[in-house]
């Protein structure tokens, strides 16, 4: 029996089972599988699911809300979620969804900072002015979850497991008298509002950055900068054991830490210095990995060399990218179409293609002067990635798009994102993009 002679029934279970992108491929076979694909129930299942919810971060609408909407309505909100806005990176608050989500402070609005999204938008997070500390607020509730009394120099990285009542917070703080740095990881219980110390690590050198925190593993700067040879540290909290990393140069080198995997881009080290896409196995730094004390995070040892997953030399319409004038972006996030996959995506420098000496010269007779230097031109270079469905079987990474970056486009993000954060009137306005 085919696929499409099944039963109604037992089709849009199978649908239930699958991403978006797959749900809308079959959509495209005939009229009867369209008809089918398009059941209100089979998109109130989609967006139900905190997974994918968070994935596309979508308005944290409740599950009876879901229900008043149309089956075009719950398409239209998948549909903006996985383009963004148009000109996304330009978008005003005008784009965005009204009545939006409003956490009121009042006056003790003026007691707090830094406020910011964390991923999938159903969390925030912000600092205290007096007294120090960290929040973290639920978006929809507006309800406090979780508070931390932190010092003024204390950094921190999030990490939420998509569709898991679980957060960890790694911190990285300087200790009262000035004279050594801990890193700690709380996990939180979002529903209780509990949290509990899973690790920690005191060492008497100076640290003042953090990068990321995903599962079991954390990035971190080398902790005696001068003189370091690892441009970033791997950790494996978990197992408390550490590899040192060294990809390219601090200005031209770029590293994301996804779920299970490693991706990097760093330049050739002889020229024309050409930037590379990598994604690596983080199985593959296991027999690298070293115990991690307060003493061997200064240790000043090379990097081993590991199996590369996948990996993409990086050109622009045939030209080499990589320019050092122009500073490497990298962004990886989850796939809002794909279930398990990840577009990454790089921001780089054309390298620039010089004149010849014999053009020089011609110039030079013609004009009566040497022609001006080439600039180095950015563009946008779009990649799935997709981890093997099977041990054994190999990654898939393949360039999507490349595109001339828009002028400004260097100080943007790089991945849309469905929500904009703002203070108005004594406090926290969130609003989704409709």
């Amino acid at each position: 029996m085919s696929f499409a002679a099944l039963a109604d029934e037992i089709l849009l279970k199978i649908l239930s089972l699958c991403d978006v992108y797959t749900v809308l491929a079959i959509s495209a076979i005939n009229k009867r599988l369209r008809c089918i694909t398009f059941d209100k129930q089979l998109w109130l299942i989609l967006l139900r699911d905190d997974t994918f919810r968070e994935t596309l971060e979508l308005h944290p609408l409740g599950h009876k809300e879901l229900e008043n909407h149309s089956t075009e309505e719950l398409v239209g909100l998948v549909k903006c979620a996985v383009a963004g806005p148009p000109r996304w990176w330009l978008a005003g608050p005008s784009s965005y969804s009204q009545p939006a989500h409003r956490i009121g402070f009042g006056v003790d609005l003026e007691r707090y900072q830094d406020p910011c999204l964390l991923p999938g938008t159903r969390y925030m997070m912000l600092r205290g002015r007096v007294g120090d500390g960290l929040y973290m607020y639920e978006v929809r509730t507006s309800r406090r979850v979780w508070e931390y009394d932190a010092n003024f120099f204390t950094t921190w990285a999030v990490d939420l497991a998509p569709g898991s009542p679980t957060a960890r917070v790694v911190l990285l703080e300087r200790s009262p008298d000035r004279t050594a740095y801990n890193i700690s990881v709380e996990e939180i219980n979002l529903a209780e509002g509990v949290s509990r110390e899973v690790f920690f690590l005191e060492f008497g050198t100076k640290s003042r950055s953090l990068s990321t925190i995903v599962g079991d593993f954390l990035l971190l700067p080398p902790t005696r900068i001068i003189g370091a040879k690892a441009k970033l540290l791997l950790v494996n909290w978990r197992s408390s054991t550490y590899v040192p990393l060294d990809y390219g140069t601090s200005v031209n080198s770029t590293v994301e830490l996804i779920s299970g995997y490693l991706v990097v881009t760093y330049p050739d080290r002889m020229p024309p210095y050409q930037q590379h896409l990598s994604v690596i196995n983080l199985d593959a730094f296991s027999q690298h990995m070293r115990p991690l004390t307060a003493a061997s995070l200064s240790d000043e040892i090379p990097h081993s060399p590991v199996p590369i997953a996948a990996d993409e030399t990086l050109e622009y319409n045939g030209r080499p990218v990589g320019d050092f004038t122009v500073l490497v972006k990298l962004s990886a996030l989850a796939s809002a179409l794909h279930r398990g996959a990840y577009n990454i995506v790089v921001y780089a420098g054309e390298i620039p293609q010089q004149p010849s000496l014999v053009a020089q010269m011609g110039h030079l007779l013609t004009e009566g002067r040497l022609p001006p230097a080439a600039v180095a031109r950015p563009a946008l270079l779009s990649f799935k990635f997709t981890p093997p469905l099977s041990p054994g079987r190999p990654c898939g990474l393949r360039l999507v798009s490349a595109l001339r970056a828009a002028p400004g486009f260097g100080t943007a993000r790089l991945s849309p994102r469905g929500a904009l954060l703002r203070r108005a009137l004594g406090s926290v306005v969130v609003s989704y993009y409709q």
